[in-house]
């Protein structure tokens, strides 16, 4: 459902009423999930990402119902990526391209860092987003392989750039629960670190703070290892509902990803603005780099510099785009 001319307090009030419709009924059940944007830029990356919570609403019931443990999804056409071999030959076959977003430095714009993403390209006509076939290759443990995949990719990429003699910056990684938990999975990270000729100095991994709900997971002992064997470690996601100000005294890590729930409102919400502040206060303090995702708009832009925000991520620098175009875009000689 696109609800265009809310605005994003009557949207939200909406989406939540809904919710709690349907959490009333017991007769009927709906998994919801919503994204406001302020303008379209990019309307299937904004469907994606309403598509992607509605799917993690649908999974916390399922797994508060374990009696009913299969259920319909759009992307059940994707379903063979969760056959390991399968997925192997896809990966093979060269169709899970990595791209490349930029973060960048506030004051004079420059990119320092870049974050890698995964997409899908089952025909060189079609290119599907993350938040379609990941979730259902979560459920099944299948989605290492595509972990360990981008890491690699990015580590022979930071190789070849290196070699090229290009001014090379740390380049951040996302991984799943499944690949977090697994027993060797620094292990896993360092011997592929060192088949590439790439020291750890130059990867970030990025942990979303949620996971420090998930009870086979000791993310404090985790983080300590993966600092230890020299990557530096990023709080994905801050700012969300899951997010705390204990994790910032509780766990030492590298970098605090500002989650885009808060940016969007920075420019016009004195309350997000004084929290924004704060946090980039603290953060300053206990030498931690913050980054803000998620700016669309210079207005956001200056409001965050204003509250001392130093390093940025969004739409309003760059999208995503392919390594070779990366390359040519922000790498220097």
């Amino acid at each position: 459902i696109i609800c265009p001319g809310l605005e994003k307090e009557l949207f939200e009030s909406r989406t939540r009423d809904l919710k709690a419709q349907f959490r009333a009924d017991p007769m009927c059940r709906a998994a919801i999930g919503s994204r406001w944007s302020e303008k379209i830029d990019d309307l299937n990356q904004i469907i994606a990402e309403a598509d992607a919570r509605m799917y993690e609403d649908k999974k916390i019931f399922y797994r508060t119902h374990p009696a009913s443990n299969r259920y319909r999804h759009h992307s059940d056409e994707l379903l063979y990526l969760a056959d390991p071999g399968v997925l192997q030959e896809e990966i093979r076959q060269n169709r899970f391209v990595v791209y490349l977003q930029p973060k960048i430095s506030c004051p004079d714009r420059r990119a320092v860092g870049a974050e890698a993403l995964i997409r899908y390209q089952p025909r060189p006509d079609a290119l599907v987003l993350p938040g379609n076939f990941l979730p259902l290759m979560e459920e099944t443990g299948a989605v290492s392989q595509i972990d360990f995949f981008v890491f690699q990719f990015v580590c022979s990429r930071l190789k070849r750039w290196m070699e090229q003699g290009k001014a090379v910056f740390p380049v951040s990684v996302n991984f799943s629960r499944c690949s977090l938990a697994q027993p060797l999975f620094v292990e896993q990270l360092t011997e592929i670190c060192d088949s590439s000729g790439i020291s750890p100095e130059l990867l970030e991994i990025e942990i979303t703070e949620s996971l420090r709900e998930v009870e086979e997971l000791d993310i404090r002992a985790l983080i300590i290892k993966i600092r230890g064997a020299g990557f530096s470690v990023a709080i994905d996601d801050f700012g969300t509902e899951y997010a705390n100000l204990a994790l910032l005294s509780s766990v030492e890590f590298d970098v605090l990803k500002l989650d885009k729930s808060m940016v969007g409102d920075v420019a016009h919400n004195p309350r997000t603005r004084a929290i924004v502040e704060s946090i980039a206060e603290i953060c300053g303090k206990l030498g931690i780099r913050m980054v803000a995702e998620g700016i669309e708009t210079e207005e956001q832009m200056a409001a965050l510099n204003a509250c001392g925000v130093r390093l940025a991520q969004g739409f309003l620098f760059g999208k995503p785009v392919c390594a070779g175009q990366f390359e040519k875009t922000y790498l220097q000689q």
